[in-house]
């Protein structure tokens, strides 16, 4: 045993160099894992569905934004936790999966935007546009920009292991602060489709969204406006949970002497979910439907959610073509 000592000792300086260079390319290649250029990413976050026939919409949108943007990673995620859960339960319901094959996987396992944000920062930080699926911004559309603002501001105590240091959001299709009018105009391009079978069948254009009783609703009656100056004078638009509602939307079609006694319902929801198959074209008594008939006006309904219609998808491309050139400007200036 004794003999052996003087042979460990005379090794041990060896052993130290190993040991340093085993650290120093550790070290290595932990710079460059901080430092490479990683495939920039675009998250897509929309309310969600649990409508099957519905989920095409957000699909199409997806899908345009991957020709728009072919060398990003493109994700989906959905805000509503309910919504997340259904699908998590479907997965493991074979006979869902089998009669329904339309849905793909990513669908089954949907995640929430902050746990798409981490497996996206798990492989090293990189260049991340979060796009809102959002029309307006709702509650919604402000607790996605308080998460992308709060990642964005973490700061770490080396400047290079900052996890998301190019990361914005895009606003929602019809802007901020009430509708800008650029975003307007352009929404009201998107939906002259609508406009026109209203027009060719004599009916007025209704249309339904969401709404929300905490914050303003003013961006609602400004594209009302806007669709008017481009469309007529028969073109209204109420929500679901804020005003105005179908009982006075109906009053005031049923009450123009020489206007429509026919209106199209339609929803202004990127999806024709649970609000316009039930609350809008539902059979009970206080769906707008009902409500309309009830006013003596013949309605026709279309559940088609605004993902579908591909000039309204294109506005979420536009947001993001509009969002990157800045984006990609500070990555390029932190990278010199």
């Amino acid at each position: 045993m004794l003999k052996k000592m003087p042979t460990c000792l005379a090794l041990l300086p060896i052993l130290i160099l190993v040991c340093q260079l085993a650290l120093l390319t550790l070290a290595e290649k932990a710079r460059a894992f901080e430092r490479a250029p990683r495939k920039p990413a675009v998250v897509l976050a929309a309310f969600g569905t649990t409508e099957v026939e519905a989920v095409g919409s957000i699909l199409n949108i997806r899908d345009k934004v991957r020709a728009a943007f072919p060398d990003y990673d493109v994700h989906l995620a959905f805000t509503s936790n309910i919504i997340r859960s259904v699908w998590h339960e479907r997965a493991g319901d074979a006979a869902f999966k089998k009669a329904n094959p339309s849905v793909p996987r990513e669908i089954y396992e949907i995640k929430n935007a902050l746990t798409v944000l981490a497996g996206i920062q798990e492989t090293g930080a990189r260049l991340v546009l979060v796009q809102s699926l959002h029309v307006t911004d709702g509650e919604e559309y402000a607790d996605l920009a308080k998460l992308v603002a709060a990642l964005g501001g973490y700061e770490t105590m080396k400047p290079v292991l900052k996890p998301f240091p190019w990361i914005c959001v895009g606003a929602p299709a019809l802007g901020l602060k009430d509708g800008q009018p650029a975003y307007l105009d352009r929404a009201v391009r998107a939906l002259a489709g609508l406009a026109g079978q209203a027009k060719a069948s004599g009916s007025a254009l209704v249309l339904m969204g969401h709404g929300n009783e905490h914050l303003t609703q003013k961006v609602f009656s400004r594209l009302q406006d806007a669709l008017r100056r481009a469309y007529g004078p028969d073109v209204y638009l109420g929500t679901v949970e804020a005003a105005p509602g179908a009982e006075e939307i109906s009053r005031a079609v049923a009450g123009k002497p020489d206007g429509p006694k026919k209106a199209l319902l339609a929803p202004l929801m990127i999806v024709a979910g649970d609000h316009a198959r039930n609350d809008m074209a539902g059979d009970e008594e206080d769906s707008w439907a009902s409500i309309f008939k009830a006013a003596g006006i013949e309605v026709e309904t279309r559940l088609q959610g605004l993902g579908s219609n591909d000039s309204w998808a294109d506005i979420y491309v536009e947001h993001l073509q509009a969002l990157a050139p800045s984006v990609l400007a500070r990555q390029a200036e932190d990278d010199k």
